[in-house]
């Protein structure tokens, strides 16, 4: 079985959220302080028991503030039982009809003012009071790996250590004593060496002394206690011939997951088995972080008897955008409010889904955790947007907006994740509106983009006329350095450029000569504006020199104050 929903009422920062899992990979994504990690603890209540060292210790602090103590409520939903499953969980059963069956587990947490005290109540199935099976936490397997762990911890010899547990899970009752058998023929051929046996008799002629015949006890050295579990126990890895400590931190995170997880896949004895995993990238560089995480989805499919739940918060673009796009689920928080939204729940069409899985590579990966999103065509808009943002008055770092590159118009792919119920965050999608000339009417494709803003509260359309380069060259501030930007490319053909736009008299005759030139020269669109963003970088312009399109869209995301005059595009 596997969990397939938890809902989460009144915990920290959460009011109200409902986290939809799909099977197998779950890649929970988002910004710093966005609820992610609260997500994992709301599991850890309900998949430990309260013996466990893993599960969750409440205090006053993670009860919502504001509310005045109100009560923190948890439950989940655990899908695709088995026969043997709901008969084991049968006070837990929900029917969810066409005769199916899921089990729910729910978890009250009040505060008691009086003696500080948090106290957590715990029941199976939809009605308050039905109890939990008494050995209900002997079917359930989670392991928890926190952040900022301490793999050589949990590496180190000693009865709980994954290793003991991964070769304990490996071996039948009927192999114990071929370990013991080996334990022991060590322990007597240790006895018979010489230094062994003057030791073993120095040891005894002295408590002798001490003791005296009557209370004297025989002393006798062995290397270790021939019992299976004390000798599993002893177990630990080395690594090309050397101890596991002098390894280093990001190998030994991979190794302590490893165990873990061939602990878990061999644990036949569990309905559920899962790992929860805060920030796996640590310690890996990008190349072990993509391995890792193909790993984990693997694990996670399993469908020969060894499938691990595997549920992951992470910082990492790189994770988010290499992650099954129905794997993720972004984590975030507008105007006070955490929401969650899982991409498996979307309804897309398979060819778009596609599409964005191609599309989100590392940088574009970094939509999940924007609180803020200006979305461009190309890689010209993307170099020279900081620069305009600074000159226009604002600061795309500062103002925490990210900017995605969509590779031409492939606004289509990301369009899905945003919306009511979905992404929230404001989205500004800067074009080209592709008329044929100026004061014509804009393409086909811009109008359907423009007619996107009606569906999507939080999406605004700012396009151009003709296109990006030729707005630009309608001002009069930027386009000398426009001129200067494109003679570093082509010296001869700019000087003649930049002589017959003197020759011309209003700003539309000199952008439509430079468009076309510019066209007609088939300019590398990235290394002009890597010119051009160079050379603006250095210059003291005023706001005004800003297109009042790309004014509007900084002004909507809060990069600057006030919306630029003449309205919304």
């Amino acid at each position: 079985m596997w969990l397939r929903e938890l809902q989460i009422s009144n915990f920290r920062k959460i009011d109200e959220l409902n986290v939809t899992f799909p099977r197998g990979l779950t890649v929970l994504v988002g910004e710093n302080n966005s609820g992610k990690t609260a997500i994992v603890d709301a599991l850890r209540l309900l998949l430990y028991s309260s013996r466990d060292f893993d599960s969750l210790r409440l205090t006053e602090g993670d009860f919502r503030a504001g509310t005045d103590y109100a009560p923190i409520e948890i439950s989940c939903r655990f899908t695709g039982l088995t026969d043997i499953d709901e008969v084991y969980f049968q006070e837990c059963l929900v029917d969810v009809g066409d005769g199916r069956f899921e089990i729910q587990v729910n978890a009250r947490v009040e505060f008691n003012k009086t003696t500080n005290r948090c106290n957590v109540k715990l029941w199976g199935g939809e009605t308050e009071g039905a109890a939990l099976p008494v050995n209900h936490y002997d079917r359930l397997a989670t392991v928890y790996l926190q952040p900022l762990r301490d793999p050589e911890r949990g590496l180190r010899p000693g009865q709980y250590s994954q290793v003991s547990r991964l070769v304990a899970c490996l071996t039948s009752d009927d192999q114990h004593a071929d370990f013991e058998a080996i334990a022991t023929e060590a322990n007597t051929k240790l006895r018979d060496l010489p230094p062994v046996k003057r030791a073993r008799g120095d040891i005894n002629a002295q408590m002798a002394a001490i003791a005296g015949d009557e209370l004297t006890q025989s002393t006798e050295l062995i290397f270790a206690d021939p019992s299976f579990r004390r000798i599993v126990a002893g177990l630990q890895p080395e690594i090309d011939g050397l101890p596991f400590a002098l390894n280093g931190l990001g190998y030994n995170n991979l190794i302590f997951t490893s165990a873990t997880l061939g602990t878990l896949r061999r644990s036949a004895q569990f309905s559920f088995r899962s790992i929860l995993v805060e920030e796996p990238e640590a310690h890996l560089h990008p190349q072990l972080q993509v391995l890792l995480l193909k790993h984990f989805a693997n694990v996670a499919v399993d469908q020969e008897g060894h499938e691990v739940q595997v549920i992951a918060s992470s910082h990492s673009p790189i994770l988010a955008s290499q992650a099954p796009i129905d794997s993720v689920v972004s984590v975030h928080e507008v105007e006070g409010k955490v929401s969650a939204v899982s991409v498996c729940t979307i309804e897309i069409e398979d060819k778009i889904k596609k599409k964005l899985q191609r599309f989100l590579d590392a940088t574009r990966g970094e939509l999940f955790f924007a609180r803020r999103i200006l979305m461009v065509e190309g890689i010209a808009e993307a170099l020279l947007l900081p620069v305009l943002a600074r000159i226009a008055g604002g600061s795309l770092k500062d103002s925490a907006v990210t900017v995605l590159n969509a590779d031409g118009i492939n606004f289509n792919a990301f369009l899905p994740l945003f919306g009511l119920n979905r992404i929230g965050v404001p989205v500004v999608i800067l074009t080209d509106g592709d008329a044929h000339e100026p004061g014509g009417e804009r393409s086909a494709t811009a109008a359907g983009l423009k007619a996107k803003e009606a569906e999507l509260s939080n999406l605004r359309i700012e396009m151009s006329e003709l296109t990006f380069e030729h707005e630009l060259s309608r001002s009069d501030a930027i386009l000398p350095y426009m001129i200067s930007a494109f003679k570093e490319i082509h010296p001869i053909k700019g000087a003649t450029l930049e002589a017959d736009l003197a020759a011309l008299g209003s700003a539309e005759e000199k952008a439509q000569e430079f468009l076309g030139v510019f066209l007609d020269m088939r300019v590398s669109k990235g290394r002009f504006a890597q010119e051009l963003a160079g050379i603006l970088e250095e210059q003291k312009l005023s706001g005004e020199a800003v297109p009042m399109y790309i004014r509007n869209a900084l002004a909507y995301l809060g990069v600057i104050s006030q919306e630029a005059d003449g309205g919304h595009n």
